[in-house]
């Protein structure tokens, strides 16, 4: 018996390093028949499937992402992914809102958060910090603000449940199923009100000169630059993609903010690196991401029978591309379990590979690099609680379930 086929789902979302480390080694493309699809995890197997879409189509059946969120970029091939990507795109890039949020909105978020919780000296800087950042960015940039952060955490996680079932358990699918249904009714909401009274944003109703219109106004909302995008999506297309950018647009900047903190608060020299400069602080965002990958994998399936690494895939089955595996990979990073924030060996695939990399990547790491200063900046004092050891979960999406920390308040 292969050691693949011992490999159990509670394994996995306990601790996945050691287990992909042997498949890796020993197995790197393997039959996993506990989660009925075969892993591949190591860095140049990863990246040959992104680069055949031919052959590793993300049309996949069944579709563990289309079934929670319905039919989205992430579950089509080019060019029908392509046309998506480029109405959802312009909101997410340094030049539209997600700029003039970062500069000028999401330092004063942060602080707001902070100030919230000052006087309590502790909390839970994932529940009580990092959740909200994460909610309360995207939610701006889309134009969903006006829903608590909250609530909109509550979405991604109840998305992010239905998403990550793999084990295919009806409790699991019910979560993700309501989650789905908040997130459509809240966007159709916005959108009927977007095409009722685009004028109170400062946008003639006209059809005609939108596009200008648009890129002189980064700060309209996502939203409407995705209504009057020239694809021409429709409501379904765009609340669908709208849910996957809730799911992994949320829960990636969460846990990064967490797992960065919680880097700089067990090591002095990382720390004092990082806040040196706002180079250090990115290396050390970019390090951490490739360290733990906090969404872990890109499902595809075959469209013929071929071979990869010398294994058979036969036609019509899934294929797992573990991005934690490849980012882990020794023949692609030195020593790669340590955080070196100095490393050069090139980018990481903490968002993905190819044609489907994350969108809105750059937002992400904004989230991240800005919470986690702005902690450090208003509460000098910052350290881990007496005692704390912060634990690691979850296979698909995985970070710090906790992280307490205490301050002199």
């Amino acid at each position: 018996m292969s050691f693949a086929a011992t490999v159990t789902a509670e394994e996995l979302d306990r601790d996945p390093d050691p287990i992909l480390a042997r498949l890796r080694e020993e197995e790197p493309v393997a039959w996993v028949p506990a989660l009925q699809m075969w892993f591949v995890t190591r860095w140049d197997d990863v990246q040959a499937m992104e680069d055949d879409p031919e052959t590793f189509s993300a049309a996949t059946e069944p579709s563990f992402l289309a079934r929670t969120l319905g039919e989205n970029m992430l579950t089509l091939d080019p060019p029908a992914c392509t046309r998506l990507q480029k109405a959802c795109k312009p909101p997410f890039l340094r030049a539209g809102r997600s700029g003039s949020f970062a500069e000028h909105e999401l330092p004063a978020m942060c602080d707001r958060l902070i100030e919230s919780m000052r006087a309590d000296g502790e909390a839970d800087i994932i529940a009580g910090y990092a959740a909200l950042v994460s909610a309360g960015s995207l939610a701006t940039v889309l134009g969903l603000d006006a829903y608590d952060f909250r609530e909109v955490w509550d979405w991604c996680e109840g998305l992010c449940v239905g998403v990550a079932n793999f084990e295919q358990e009806p409790e699991a699918f019910a979560v993700g199923r309501r989650a789905a249904d908040a997130v459509e009714a809240a966007g159709l909401a916005r959108l009927d009100e977007l095409r009722e009274r685009p004028e109170a944003f400062g946008v003639p109703p006209t059809h005609r000169a939108r596009l200008d219109e648009l890129r002189e106004r980064p700060e309209a909302c996502g939203l409407l630059h995705i209504l009057r995008a020239e694809q021409n999506l429709s409501a379904a297309e765009i609340v669908n993609n709208v849910r996957l950018m809730i799911s992994g647009g949320i829960n990636e900047p969460r846990d990064g903010i967490g797992l960065v903190v919680w880097t700089m608060l067990s090591d002095d020299g990382l720390r004092e690196a990082a806040l040196g400069s706002p180079a250090g602080m990115r290396r050390l965002v970019d390090e951490v991401l490739r360290r733990y990958t906090p969404v872990g994998t890109i499902t595809r399936t075959t469209t013929r029978e071929t071979e990869l690494a010398g294994a058979r895939l036969p036609e019509g089955v899934l294929v797992s591309g573990i991005l934690r595996a490849a980012n882990l990979d020794p023949a692609r990073f030195r020593d790669p379990e340590r955080l070196d924030p100095t490393r050069t060996e090139g980018g990481n695939a903490a968002f993905a590979l190819g044609v489907h990399r994350c969108l809105g990547e750059w937002l992400g790491r904004q989230e991240i690099r800005v919470g986690a200063e702005r902690l450090f900046r208003n509460l000098p004092s910052l350290r881990l609680a007496s005692g704390e050891k912060v634990e690691l979960r979850g296979f698909e999406f995985r970070g710090p379930k906790r992280v307490r920390v205490v301050w002199d308040a």
